[in-house]
């Protein structure tokens, strides 16, 4: 089994090498992005792009907290009028959990710095808070209201094409897919979408090239020469917790990363490091995307790939040469 952390060729490598083994492969953060990966294989929705919601959207709703890596592409939405827009301005609001606990994101403050409404009810989670604004929406009943829900109401009713951004909620997966209903509400009378912001741009372009190589996400085998997409059962943490393999292939250049202890398993590591990775029986120092040599990878600013120069070339090999070597070494 495989667990990789990569960029677009380091990913290609991991699912060339997987299919010749008839291994199974996870990414390392595969725990963090099923729930963003289950959005689009199980519910879908109305999604559109930072270009389209810079220049065209006029309302934005900000939807519980987001990653602080796109705090900034927020707030220069805030600085840059909507010149596509009917109307150039913008009204911002935030849909978010009532709580007790401090907000570690610091989205409450990117939401004070765009000066956005409030939209929350007492004792409510995030995915209580949608559940409300959907049905105060629809014209229901609740035992409980939401806060400024009129406002919004008003300001979706003038708006040209309002806009709902969020990122993945592990806490509340249902609250994605209840949030799509929202947006499918509205535009059964006007045009509305959402943005998806990922947790985390490298793993979010790693599903992408695994969707465009082989139809599936992460968490795909090849049992039988075909891949098989199955969040369950190539789970890589459950797989190593029960002991499914006899190898455990971990890849990861990012700095600090290290491979959960498992006894019982054999492990090999291909790591940025100069040292021996504590339990591997085999440790390869690669290069990391972006900093020793040139990459490809997902950047949420622009909505799609984009090819990054090295920051500080070095002479460690790549991930993706790496494992084509490994695949080429291997008598099947």
């Amino acid at each position: 089994m495989i667990s990789f952390d990569a960029d677009v060729h380091g990913t290609r490598s991991v699912i060339a090498l997987a299919e010749k083994l008839g291994a199974a492969y996870d990414h390392i953060r595969g725990r963090e992005l099923v729930n963003e990966i289950a959005l689009f294989t199980e519910y879908g929705g109305m999604f559109t792009t930072p270009g389209e919601v810079r220049r065209r959207s006029d309302l934005i709703v900000l939807v519980g907290d987001l990653p602080a890596v796109h705090h900034d592409l927020i707030l220069s939405w805030a600085s840059a009028p909507a010149d596509l827009a009917d109307k150039q301005s913008r009204r911002w609001f935030h849909l978010k959990a009532n709580r007790s606990v401090p907000d570690n994101t610091g989205t409450d403050e990117v939401s004070r710095k765009v000066k956005a409404t409030a939209l929350s009810a007492e004792g409510a989670s995030l995915g209580t808070a949608v559940a409300l604004l959907r049905a105060g929406l629809a014209g229901r009943r609740a035992a409980v209201s939401l806060a400024n829900l009129d406002k919004l109401r008003k300001a979706l009713a003038e708006a040209a094409f309002p806009v709902f951004v969020f990122s993945g909620n592990a806490e509340e997966p249902m609250s994605l897919a209840m949030l799509q209903g929202l947006v499918a509400d509205l535009n059964k009378a006007k045009r509305a979408g959402s943005l998806f912001l990922p947790a985390d741009d490298d793993a979010w372009g790693a599903v992408l090239t695994c969707v465009w190589a082989t139809g599936f996400p992460p968490r795909t085998g090849f049992p039988g020469g075909a891949p098989v997409y199955d969040p369950r059962r190539w789970d890589i943490e459950r797989m190593l917790r029960e002991k499914e393999a006899d190898l455990h292939l971990w890849i990861s250049a990012r700095d600090g990363a290290s491979p959960a202890k498992r006894s019982g398993i054999p492990l090999v590591a291909l790591a940025r490091t100069a040292s021996p990775m504590p339990g591997a029986a085999v440790t390869i120092s690669v290069a990391a995307p972006g900093i020793d040599h040139d990459s490809v990878s997902y950047s949420s600013r622009i909505g799609t790939f984009r090819a990054a120069r090295a920051s500080a070339p070095s002479d460690r090999p790549e991930i993706a040469g790496v494992v084509r070597e490994l695949a080429e070494a291997l008598p099947c």
